[in-house]
């Protein structure tokens, strides 16, 4: 009975290794991605330093800690520093903003000087680490004053990435996606490991610490075959986050989108309402019946053209077709026709849509059409 009870421990051990060293392959290969961006750079953190707690997780629930002992402890700053860097991620991945770098340090650097000062009060009080007779009572004790910060760091964490969740993906979304469902249920059994971590760093204990080790280390395996199996799998849980954020905050999708590019067509081909020099976009989206920010999400969504692109645009096409009846015409005269309040707006407008100037173009039309 001793002896089974003995491999088994022996092959958790094992498993703890592998699973840190799985951990900081994913860090490596998301590190090394050739199209890095910040979502996999903080993807790698946080492999990173899952890799490094389930490590400190094998050298307690091993007793190997003894030889380490300057990593005694180390492990709650890096859990306090995971909070944070899942929070940064899941920012970036729902709402697509991020933190600068400056605010994002007023979370870290706290977190590193702490993680820094426990390396040196370990070495400080080496003594005390390998001559104290209770080699196992001595690494497993749990200072309330570290342990208390780094828990409510963590929730504080978790509450904020769940509160993201609901704010960006509705119930009616998730209840019809199977592939967001999972996705939801991935996150939901990593916060899972991730309290039963928490419960462990209060209570210690080699046993909880080996449990605690072993569960991260199958999730990663499970990431793994997740990954192996459905490559594609979270690039269509971004997709649909990313769709279902547009919905959320655009305001033209119970618009008849049909309908307002006849209204702008008959507006600027029909009624030539380019030709007002003082035109703006509220003056254009109240004759629409609009408001400016939706007639501004329909022309940068549907059309593709800022206000000022699509106004010049019209413009600008209307100047060169009098440049070719009139080519003798004063060009700030046909500036002036066509909407433009001066003619260095007028240049720089044309030159955009033609790369050509004003003269330029009119040159062109000269040497093909001489006047006579």
């Amino acid at each position: 009975m001793f002896s089974a009870f003995q491999n088994y421990n022996a092959f958790f051990q094992f498993f703890l290794l592998f699973s840190s060293l799985l951990g900081f392959l994913y860090a490596i290969g998301e590190f090394f991605s050739y199209h890095k961006n910040r979502k996999q750079i903080l993807l790698g953190i946080i492999f990173l330093g899952t890799s490094f707690l389930l490590f400190n997780f094998y050298l307690i629930s091993s007793g190997e800690i003894k030889s380490l002992y300057y990593l005694y402890l180390t492990d709650l700053p890096i859990v306090a520093c995971l909070g944070v860097f899942l929070d940064e991620y899941f920012l970036t991945v729902l709402e697509g903003k991020f933190r600068s770098f400056r605010r994002l340090s007023y979370r870290l650097v706290p977190l590193s000087i702490l993680f820094v000062s426990i390396l040196v009060w370990n070495f400080w009080n080496k003594d005390y680490y390998l001559e104290t007779s209770d080699h196992s009572h001595s690494f497993q004790d749990r200072p309330l004053f570290l342990v208390l910060p780094t828990i409510l760091i963590y929730i504080w964490c978790m509450l904020r990435i769940f509160r993201r969740i609901s704010k960006q993906i509705r119930f009616r979304t998730l209840r019809k996606n199977p592939t967001l469902k999972i996705g939801i249920l991935v996150v939901g059994f990593c916060l899972a490991l991730s309290l039963h971590g928490l419960k462990t760093l209060v209570s210690g204990g080699q046993t909880s610490h080996q449990l605690s080790g072993v569960a991260i280390g199958l999730f990663l395996c499970f990431l793994y075959v997740l990954r192996q199996t459905y490559p594609d799998f979270f690039l269509e849980v971004r997709k649909i986050v990313e769709e279902e954020k547009k919905e959320r905050v655009s305001q033209i999708s119970k618009l008849d989108h049909d309908l307002l590019r006849k209204q702008l067509q008959d507006l600027f081909e029909n009624e030539k309402i380019y030709r007002e020099e003082k035109l703006s976009l509220r003056e254009l989206s109240e004759r629409m019946s609009l408001s400016s920010h939706q007639l501004s999400e329909f022309l940068n969504s549907e059309i593709k053209l800022s206000f000022y692109q699509y106004t010049n645009f019209y413009r600008v096409k209307e100047a060169k077709e009098k440049i070719e009846k009139e080519p003798e015409r004063s060009l700030l005269a046909i500036a002036y026709d066509v909407g433009f309040g001066s003619k260095s707006t007028f240049n720089e407008a044309f030159k955009k849509e033609t790369g050509t100037t004003p003269r330029e173009y009119r040159e062109k039309i000269l040497k093909k059409h001489p006047v006579r």
